[in-house]
């Protein structure tokens, strides 16, 4: 009796399977015969709309056959309903994630001037998961990207077909397309199609140490991006001694920049107290991290920056570190005895004795002991004394 059912239930799907395909082959050669784009329109509605199993071969034959006849459309009624007709035919295409329609996707970018047109083929790109069609989605969002259009119905259209990419390679989860996302987020277009980007490039890679990294580093990349990057980086979730390994870059690279433009140089400075206040944070075991706070100290812009290093060298605590903060502190006190201490240098006195004081390291108790052999405040050598005996300090 169960073996009879179980023929009959069989049955059923078998005649139900046979009816859907009849179904589609009815609707497919109604298509063919029509004889405007109107009429091929309403037919391709009627099967999006009756949910016809395995229809995305009707959709994939239908946009093919569009592309080919559209050149010799010349009513622009008829010009409207093909528009409208590609648009329906890519949203089902991509509901259906029908991978083999991807070229033609491709082409109906090319073909349609029409930025709603462009928009939808794109994200329908991302849906199927066309990867061979990666890098012309990639391109697309990084032409947009580059220049703002001067009238403000071009801008609308790139608009379009920027979110339209960006929502695309959020789809493809590919590290390509996390830069063009994430300047995306910092470009030109409307709050909308930003808020976007900002939403989809977390989502493309969880770990983007390598390409911001790649950023704060290439030359070609303005400062304010390169910031930007390094922002972005001590924002996110990665491990900690990834973000200091990206601070420890983007210092070197706060150096290595030059420039005469007072408002560059100030993003180089931002670039740095950026980076330095981040390895005060996260530490860092990078021995290329010494020189270059040392640089910060004795060539940075402002007692800001100075004051970041001593507090960047404390929390690393090495011997290396304690090694650069005595010789601070013993700088400090030959000009106190040559009678050229500035009031920064004061300041800078009562961070770096508790900064050394951190560090714990043998080393610095020598210079520690000195300040007991000047003539500093009463403050400073209260200060000093407490660090020596292990005490907090003020």
């Amino acid at each position: 009796m169960k073996r009879y059912i179980l023929v009959i239930f069989l049955s059923f799907i078998a005649l139900t399977v046979f009816a859907q395909s009849e179904e589609l082959d009815f609707y497919t050669n109604l298509y063919d015969n029509a004889t405007t784009v109107t009429d091929q329109l309403g037919i391709a509605r009627t099967v999006v709309d009756a949910e016809i199993d395995d229809s995305a071969s009707f959709y994939a034959h239908a946009l093919k056959r569009i592309l080919v006849e559209y050149p010799n459309v010349t009513n622009q009624r008829e010009k409207n309903s093909t528009e409208d007709l590609v648009r329906l035919l890519a949203g089902a295409l991509g509901a259906a994630e029908y991978t083999d329609a991807g070229q033609d996707l491709w082409k109906a970018v090319q073909v349609f001037s029409n930025p709603l047109v462009k928009a939808d083929c794109i994200m329908a790109l991302g849906k199927v998961g066309a990867t061979d069609l990666l890098p012309q989605v990639v391109q697309t969002l990084k032409d947009m990207n580059t220049s703002k259009p001067q009238d403000r119905q071009t801008q609308i259209g790139n608009e379009r077909i920027a979110y339209a990419a960006i929502v695309a390679l959020e789809q493809y989860q590919d590290p390509s397309g996390y830069l063009p996302v994430f300047f995306a987020a910092n470009a030109w277009y409307k709050l909308r199609v930003r808020n976007q980007a900002a939403e989809s490039y977390p989502k493309i890679l969880e770990d983007p140490a390598e390409p911001l990294t790649a950023v704060i580093q290439d030359p070609e990349y303005p400062y304010d991006m390169k910031y930007l990057a390094l922002r972005t980086i001590d924002g996110s979730e990665i491990e900690d001694a990834s973000k200091a390994a990206v601070a420890v870059s983007a210092l070197a690279e706060g150096w290595r920049g030059s420039t005469n433009d007072s408002l560059l140089h100030m993003e180089l400075v931002k670039i740095r107290k950026l980076a330095i206040d981040m390895i005060r944070r996260y530490g860092t075991e990078d021995e290329a991290v010494y020189p270059l706070l040392e640089r910060s100290y004795r060539e940075g812009v402002d007692e800001e920056e100075q004051l970041g290093v001593v507090a960047a060298l404390s929390k690393i605590s090495t011997e290396d570190a304690a090694k650069i903060l005595a010789s601070f502190l013993n700088n400090i006190n030959t000009r106190l005895q040559r009678g050229t201490l500035t009031k920064r240098d004061e300041r800078l006195v009562r961070a770096i004795i508790p900064a050394l004081g951190a560090t714990q390291q043998e080393v610095g108790q020598p210079a520690l002991r000195s300040v007991l052999s000047f003539d500093w405040t009463n403050q400073v050598i209260t200060l000093a004394n407490q660090t020596l005996k292990g005490g907090e300090g003020e």
